[in-house]
């Protein structure tokens, strides 16, 4: 199984899990407003019914080749 970021929604949802999301939407606007850094196709979002919240799979990021200064 691939890394990833989830965090449930629902009956039991963290009580720290508005401070992660917001975490992670800063990490991400920073590192995709890097230049040369970007998305490699768009990813699948989806709602589950079993955390009573949305997933997000596919989301890769493209880097800069080697040798190239972001």
């Amino acid at each position: 199984m691939g890394a990833g970021l989830s965090f449930g929604d629902g009956p039991h949802r963290c009580p720290g899990a508005h401070i992660a999301l917001l975490e992670t939407d800063v990490f991400l606007s920073r590192l995709l407003a890097l230049e040369g850094v970007r998305m490699s196709g768009e990813p699948r979002v989806a709602f589950r019914e079993a955390i009573g919240g949305y997933e997000i799979r596919g989301l890769t990021v493209a880097l800069p080749r080697a040798g190239r200064a972001l």
